[in-house]
């Protein structure tokens, strides 16, 4: 892992800069914004850091998007969901804390590409919402996001299966992912993969993240949500080539 003592301010600007752009087109397009600050990350912290700074940098995210729809948020679904799948964050985090830098930037690489199909996918469904369906896309859900980015894109189907819509859609799923980003964070840090150092690096990119979203809405009036969403395809197609590469390389 890099020092982040070594790290000059004009990295830390470009990371920000980075950061609200991903925030900016995640937010047009209603996915993509941890996986295009991901690969941008890798260089800066190394592989092994990767999702424990971004899992601080979401809570964020997450944090904002629930404050707003704190009133919609349907806390029955939030249980049901929570209840299988916070025990398989937990293993999902073990799991990338044993695995090894190399195999691992492999692994993010290959969900990085196979991210794109599958959300495409699971947009054309919603999950019909039966205790099996609950506890099996919970769990999976759990697991993906413990030990990779990107796992909120099996989420989604989920909750527009148990009849919510709108905010509720919103607000429900941005409190989910922050008490599984909190739950990561903890496990992260008993498993000695966060650092002061790292931690304050997550916030710094949080917090140039938050404002995406209004400078979303301001493009949103200007520019097709389908241009924005192949520009963040390309991006997380290029992400997950590029950590290939460096686990391929570094083998």
């Amino acid at each position: 892992m890099a020092s982040l003592g070594l790290i000059g301010l004009d990295q830390f600007f470009l990371l920000g800069l980075i950061a609200l752009g991903g925030s900016i087109l995640g937010g047009i397009s209603s996915f993509g914004a941890g996986l295009i600050v991901t690969p941008f990350l890798m260089p800066v912290v190394g592989v092994k850091a990767v999702v424990p700074v971004m899992s601080i940098a979401m809570t964020l995210g997450n944090f904002s998007r629930m404050w707003v729809y704190r009133h919609q948020i349907d806390r029955a679904t939030v249980g049901r969901i929570m209840l299988p799948a916070l025990p398989c964050v937990i293993v999902g985090t073990l799991l990338y804390s044993y695995l090894p830098q190399t195999e691992l930037a492999v692994l993010i690489g290959a969900f990085l590409l196979v991210s794109i199909p599958l959300r495409r996918y699971m947009a054309r469904r919603a999950v019909a919402p039966t205790t099996g369906a609950v506890l099996g896309y919970s769990g999976m859900f759990g697991l993906i996001s413990g030990a990779l980015p990107g796992g909120g894109v099996i989420l989604m189907p989920l909750l527009l299966g148990l009849g919510l819509v709108r905010g509720a859609v919103v607000g429900t799923d941005a409190l989910i992912g922050m008490v599984v980003n909190v739950l990561k964070i903890a496990m992260f840090g008993k498993l000695d993969l966060v650092t002061w150092e790292l931690l304050i690096a997550g916030l710094l990119i949080g917090m140039c993240m938050v404002p995406g979203a209004y400078g979303a809405r301001w493009l949103i009036d200007r520019m097709h949500v389908k241009v924005h969403t192949a520009i963040v395809e390309a991006l997380v197609v290029l992400s997950g080539v590029s950590f290939i590469w460096t686990g391929l390389a570094g083998s």
